[in-house]
């Protein structure tokens, strides 16, 4: 035990809230903030509803309107609004509180407590701040309070009966920080946000979330709701039937952690040409690689990095001829703690230990689509056949699979069940080479020309042509 000592003073060891706002907005992009914001919405609907797995559309009538113009902005939405008792003990402080006991209210995403906040410290120095959840309710964040250095508390006016009948929040941040009102008056920027929301909540709004963006009165569609980037696979003949086109399926625990990994193809493959045409001009590869969602938030969009996998151990980098790859992880978690989300929720804590065994299967998944890639790359005319009886199977649909698929054990996990299915294999394989050569364009046209009237046509299918002209010339001789 230390000896008691004497104190001559105390040495002040609280941040200044310049530092720690500046801290707090400098890591996190525009996007990101308010994203935040559509985190608090889904957390209000989380509280509101009773869950009932049951049910599709959990998230039906609830809606959430974003106002984006150069002099002000404004988030509003139904989704249940904050509770008088939270938001005085500590929805505007910084940071949840040991023993919050929002935490235990369901399956949120918002779980470090600083997002609304963040926010509106990032879009600007005055912001309004309305709720109705039992009692209703008004906070202000003035241009004073802003720039005062103490962290003093901020008083609760109540809300007009008129204001947010439906119980909902809504904030309105004005004195825009000037790269906030820049980015609000570029409509690039903003179709790029709704873009964002479109791909980060494609989930949420599968199940009945409503979002829109209004920019301004000559924006065009501005009111529409957002639709969700779908996730769909091909899948020919029948469920599990062998020699066919199919998802890979995991499904399981790790530790408290629900997992649902669903990956395949989600188009043709390219053949050989296509592919070197897709490296060069990186096409339409958008559509390509993982993306990983947690609590049914996406947090990694289509990554093709060694994040989720490609260019580790055995799994080759990606590349235009992977361009029909792609999966989908599902991360469910009553205690978002234990999810390896980042604070901005746009990345994955790579060193998780729940992320480390999932990324092992995402691995799994993608050698094997690769090798089959790699296989049919000299036959690309020969899928034909099997493409022409392919489907696709949407999001819902591949979680409903797990119930009628022959799952097994995965070796790793006893807690994982994999289905990973038997895809075709080109009879040709064994007896067939590729011919490839480098030919004058001018070369090629003409050869284009004589063959098919058409100077157009593929180099590929030019070189096949005269490989067959040339054979037949060949086994005529012989005759």
């Amino acid at each position: 035990m230390q000896p008691v000592q004497d104190t001559i003073g105390n040495a002040k060891a609280s941040p200044t809230k310049d530092f720690f706002v500046r801290m707090l907005t400098r890591d996190i992009e525009l996007h990101d903030a308010l994203l935040d914001l559509l985190d608090n919405c889904v957390d209000g609907i989380v509280r509101t509803i009773e869950s009932d797995p049951a049910n599709p559309q959990p998230y039906s009538g609830f809606k959430a309107s974003f106002t984006l113009t150069p002099e002000h902005f404004q988030i509003e939405d139904n989704c249940g609004g904050i509770p008088i008792s939270v938001a005085s003990d500590y929805a505007f402080s910084m940071g949840r509180p040991p023993g919050d006991p929002q935490k235990a209210n369901g399956a949120t995403v918002g779980m470090y407590g600083i997002g609304m906040k963040r926010a509106i410290f990032k879009i600007g120095t005055e912001a309004l701040v309305e709720s109705r959840s039992d009692t209703g309710f008004k906070v202000e964040f003035t241009e004073q309070w802003m720039n005062n250095e103490s962290w003093n508390d901020l008083p609760m006016h109540p809300l007009a009966n008129a204001e947010l009948p439906e119980g909902g929040t809504r904030i309105k941040v004005t004195k825009l920080h000037q790269e906030v009102a820049a980015a609000f008056s570029d409509a690039t920027w903003v179709d790029e946000f709704r873009k964002a929301i479109a791909r980060h909540y494609s989930i949420i709004i599968s199940k009945g979330f409503s979002v829109s963006v209004h920019s301004g009165e000559d924006d065009v569609g501005a009111h529409a709701a957002i639709n969700g980037e779908p996730f769909k696979l091909i899948q020919s003949g029948k469920i599990g039937e062998e020699n066919k086109i199919a998802p890979y399926v995991y499904t399981g625990k790790i530790g408290d952690v629900q997992i649902e990994i669903f990956a395949g193809l989600y188009r043709q493959l390219l053949d050989e040409e296509e592919g070197a045409e897709e490296e060069e001009t990186t096409g339409t590869s958008d559509d390509a690689g993982w993306t990983v969602a947690c609590n049914d938030r996406v947090v990694i969009w289509k990554d093709k990095s060694r994040l989720t996998g490609w260019g580790e151990a055995t799994v080759p980098n990606y590349h235009g001829q992977f361009i029909a790859i792609t999966g989908m992880v599902l991360l469910t978690c009553a205690d978002p703690t234990q999810l390896p989300f980042t604070t901005t929720k746009r990345g994955i804590d790579a060193a998780s230990n729940v992320y480390s065994e999932v990324k092992d299967l995402m691995r799994e998944a993608t050698k094997d689509l690769t090798s089959f890639t790699n296989k049919w790359k000299k036959f690309p005319q020969k899928l034909d056949e099997i493409y022409r009886s392919t489907t696709y199977v949407e999001l819902e649909e591949l979680r409903s699979m797990t119930a009628v698929l022959p799952m097994r054990a995965s070796r790793k996990n006893d807690e994982i069940k994999k289905y990973e299915p038997t895809y075709p294999v080109p009879e040709q394989e064994s007896t067939s080479a590729r011919v490839s050569f480098v030919a004058l364009k001018a070369d090629v046209i003409a050869l284009a020309k004589f063959f098919f009237d058409e100077p157009k046509t593929r180099p590929g299918i030019v070189g096949e042509a005269a490989f067959r002209n040339a054979l037949e010339n060949v086994r005529g001789d012989k005759a």
